[in-house]
């Protein structure tokens, strides 16, 4: 019997069903389109996503069928920080809020609870971008709803009957309680002046990733070709998904994701101990998996942000970069810095530029910022005592030789591209353990190091001053940077004419 691992990402919903053996017997793909309705506001369309998730799924599982394989258990590799209100008939009464909403930082600032405290209980830094605080800000029907879902959980409803968000994507929301595995009081106390809607009762139960959640129902079985009795296991976080497919294997391989936003994943047999303010976000996936991750906040779509300011593809800008370094640096803070000073009003920079710089060398300045990012990322890891390891790179980044080539001279690491589809690979690996079906070959992966993109000694010296040089950038474009995310209205407050 085969298994799908159904890959729900910001920019699409990707379904591929996978043998025991390890082979893709089947992939399907929809693209979803991002909403920005006003500054700061990031949506998704919840109807959007899940017409999508039942129209991939439909179209591997009757693939599967056909191949003599047909679909035992599916489980979901989900986008993190997204959530949704539903009304009293369970439909969803808003737009989903995706990571880079920024409507939760208000709340954020204002937590009642300490930074530090909320990082010991939740795992995660305090930051706006978590569902808690999306739901904290209360716009419009928020503060109405019935109930609050990520989009595992909402499809686990609506095939199942019973609403279950794994632990993995539970903290994703910055009210869960990775100590106790449940849903903390404490946090959602701290919220209650802000929020007197957000209940516990609102959330839905919790569990490891790869138990059984149940038995997708009949009439939806049916409805997308499903046999009877297939099941639907709790998948994890896109990027323990990642993780889990792309071949992390605590203190040998870490993983590097490159998508909306590229994350480095670190996994560890328990919780690891990190200091205070370091900005690392720490979860259990299970009860013998934890993962911490690292990255930054726009990573893909600074790509695109650069692509669209050309009126071209992605492919087509980024396929034609600077043969040589240039001397330029770019600080890819478009959406707030990146995880370890997590400063939501950090700013892009470019830095360097002169009449002759072109076009390929500013592309390529763009690639390599996040190349830098993953080389202070590194650095803080190694402060912490965590081992990387090996670095795996997966998503679509992975397949530009070029581009991966130029971030790995930035990051002064060596950068081996995985399998595609690592986070659908990761979440089949969980549907099988679900589905206690037996899968060595899914679970056993080979990496070819013929790919590997290392850095380039002649390169050396110059690529570690521009790493200083990167970190130097941030700390002397920081107070500007604040000024400028205030914007024109806060000057004319403090003005005497005001």
């Amino acid at each position: 019997m085969s298994v799908v691992g159904l890959d729900l990402g910001t920019s699409g919903v990707r379904a591929v069903a996978y043998t025991a053996d390890g082979c893709a017997l089947a992939s399907r793909g929809v693209s979803l389109r991002l909403s920005r309705p006003a500054p700061g506001t990031v949506e998704l369309d919840a109807g959007q996503i899940v017409a999508a998730a039942e129209s991939v799924l439909s179209g591997v599982a009757a693939e599967a069928r056909d191949a003599g394989d047909p679909v035992r258990a599916v489980a979901c590799s989900v986008l993190g920080e997204a959530v949704v209100p539903l009304d009293a008939d369970g439909m969803p009464s808003a737009p989903v809020a995706v990571s880079m909403d920024s409507r939760g930082d208000g709340p954020a600032a204002r937590m009642a609870l300490p930074r530090g405290r909320f990082t010991e209980i939740s795992g995660q830094p305090l930051h706006g971008m978590f569902s808690a605080f999306k739901i904290a800000a209360g716009v419009g029907s928020w503060r109405d709803a019935h109930a609050y879902r990520c989009m595992g959980d909402l499809l686990a409803e609506r095939w199942t009957g019973t609403a279950v968000i794994d632990y993995s994507q539970a903290a994703r929301t910055g009210l869960f309680d990775i100590t106790t595995r449940s849903w903390s009081d404490e946090i959602i106390g701290a919220l209650a002046d802000d929020a007197p809607w957000l209940q516990k009762e609102k959330l839905p139960s919790v569990a490891p990733g790869g138990r059984a959640v149940g038995e997708i129902d009949a009439a939806t079985a049916t409805r997308l070709g499903l046999e009877p009795g297939t099941l639907l296991v709790a998948g994890a976080h896109d990027q323990a998904a990642a993780y889990l497919g792309g071949g992390g294997v605590p203190g040998i391989r870490s993983i590097i994701s490159f998508g909306s936003s590229d994350c480095v994943t670190v996994g560890t047999i328990s919780r690891p101990a990190l200091a205070d303010g370091t900005g690392f976000a720490a979860y259990p996936v299970d009860d013998e998996l934890w993962v911490t991750l690292a990255g930054t906040a726009a990573g893909g779509w600074a790509l695109e942000w650069f692509a669209g300011i050309l009126g071209e593809s992605v492919h087509d800008v980024f396929g034609a970069l600077a043969d040589e370094p240039p001397a330029l640096l770019m600080l890819p803070y478009l959406a707030g810095s990146g995880t370890i000073d997590n400063d939501v009003r950090g700013r892009g920079v470019v830095h360097g530029l002169t009449l002759e710089t072109s076009r390929a060398q500013l592309a390529r300045a763009v690639v390599e910022a996040a190349g830098f990012e993953f080389a202070k990322i590194l650095s803080a890891f190694d402060s912490q005592g965590v081992t990387v390891g090996d670095l795996l790179v997966s998503g679509s980044g992975a397949a530009n030789p070029l581009a991966l080539q130029c971030r790995a001279e930035a990051a002064g690491a060596a950068l081996t591209p995985t399998v595609p589809d690592a986070s659908a690979r990761g979440a089949a690996l969980l549907a099988a353990r679900g589905a206690g079906i037996h899968a060595p070959g899914l679970a056993r992966l080979e990496v070819s190091a013929e790919c590997r993109c290392s850095p380039t000694a002649a390169y050396h010296p110059w690529y570690a001053s521009q790493r200083r040089a990167y970190g130097d950038l941030y700390a002397s474009t920081r107070s500007l940077a604040h000024h400028l995310a205030a914007g024109p209205a806060a000057a004319s407050a403090d003005s005497p004419l005001a």
